[in-house]
C-alpha cells in the first residue's frame, strides 16, 4: 500500500517535471520505488535528475543499477552515455551486464 502511494506521488511529480520531490522520496524508498523514481528522473532529465541518477549507477542492488543505467540513457547526453559504458565495464553481475548492454544497444537504435 505504501509503495502504491509513493509510486502515485512519483508519477504526479514526473508529469509536472518536478525532480526535487522525487529525489526526496528516494531517500527512504525500497527497491521498487527507487526503480520507479529513477525512471521518472530519466524522463525529467534536468541537472538534479542527472546528478541523482549517477549516484545510483553503482548501487548495491542490481535492479537499481540497471534502472539507473536505463534512466541515464533516456537523458542521452555524452556524459551519461559515458557513465553507462563505464558501469558496463565495471559491472560484475553477468545478468546485469547483459541487461545494460541491451539497454545501450536499444538506445543506439532509437537515435537518428
Amino acid at each position: 500500500m505504501k509503495d502504491q502511494r509513493e509510486e502515485a506521488k512519483i508519477a504526479k511529480y514526473a508529469e509536472k517535471k518536478k525532480s526535487g520531490p522525487i529525489i526526496k522520496l528516494m531517500d527512504k524508498a525500497d527497491t521498487e520505488v527507487l526503480v520507479d523514481a529513477l525512471t521518472a528522473l530519466g524522463g525529467i532529465g534536468d541537472e538534479d535528475s542527472s546528478n541523482k541518477i549517477t549516484h545510483y549507477l553503482d548501487h548495491p542492488d542490481v535492479k537499481v543499477r540497471i534502472a539507473a543505467c536505463r534512466a541515464a540513457l533516456v537523458i542521452d547526453t555524452d556524459y551519461m552515455k559515458t557513465r553507462v559504458r563505464h558501469q558496463l565495464a565495471m559491472e560484475q553481475d553477468p545478468e546485469a551486464k547483459k541487461e545494460i548492454q541491451e539497454a545501450l544497444n536499444a538506445a543506439k537504435e532509437t537515435r537518428v
